[in-house]
């Protein structure tokens, strides 16, 4: 009763970050979509494609921003308060991972709504009768539900990473995201324009991974799990309170 009155407290003192990612993946969309209005704009009316819905792409990607940069700076004070009140730290993990999941689902049921707005509403309006390209044709509520399951575990685990290292994780992270923001439209533009170059080359890689089909999906959504899961217990059981 003590660990359920635990996680109770830690999820209602907490439960109004929801609209923090709900706002993140409604900014992403809006601006993903005002910047596919404006290249529908420019489209030759003779060219077969009148919109590309790139809206959700933007919502996914801010609000996977949000949440990994929020969690870690307030995922550490939350486990630092919460320790230093002599709450066990088992009890504020799990707490921690059932509001990254409502988070999560609420978040991406906003995605979905974006996709599904601008692909059947928007895009066709804009296009006036030709085709509404979607860059994320394969978007699927089941694949979105495996990702929410894995993802709480693998911020955690970011969070646990910058309580340790701090500033350093931070600029690691960074990194990665510049590489991702950088290098994303560059390989993309490869695989249309030069299919034969390195850039191209990654992309389909990248592609084909996406697309393994459903069972090896699973068995790496399995893997991962149990590796975030391990981990997470452990550096959580041992990590020092810093105040």
């Amino acid at each position: 009763m003590k660990t359920l009155k635990t996680i109770g407290q830690f999820i209602k003192v907490n439960i109004n970050e929801i609209f923090t990612y709900i706002g993140g993946a409604l900014g992403g969309g809006a601006l993903g979509i005002l910047i596919a209005v404006i290249i529908a704009m420019t489209l030759n009316n003779s060219e077969k494609v009148g919109y590309i819905a790139i809206g959700t792409i933007f919502a996914l990607g801010l609000t996977a921003i949000v949440l990994i940069f929020f969690q870690a700076l307030s995922g550490q004070a939350d486990f630092y308060v919460t320790v230093s009140m002599n709450k066990a730290r088992m009890p504020y993990l799990l707490g921690r991972y059932i509001l990254l999941l409502i988070d999560i689902f609420a978040a991406f049921a906003t995605c979905l709504v974006i996709q599904v707005l601008e692909t059947k509403v928007i895009g066709p309006a804009i296009a006036k009768g030709r085709e509404v390209e979607s860059l994320l044709k394969d978007l699927s509520p089941a694949v979105l539900a495996g990702i929410s399951l894995v993802l709480p575990l693998a911020i955690i685990f970011c969070t646990a990473m910058y309580v340790l290292f701090e500033r350093k994780f931070f600029w690691v992270m960074w990194g990665l995201y510049m590489i991702v923001a950088i290098g994303g439209p560059r390989i993309s533009s490869a695989m249309k324009k030069n299919p034969g170059s390195i850039p191209a080359r990654i992309g389909e890689g990248l592609s084909a991974f996406a697309n393994m089909g459903t069972i090896p999906w699973i068995v790496l959504g399995a893997v991962l799990v149990a590796v975030f899961l391990t981990a997470d217990i452990m550096l959580y059981k041992k990590m020092e309170v810093k105040m």
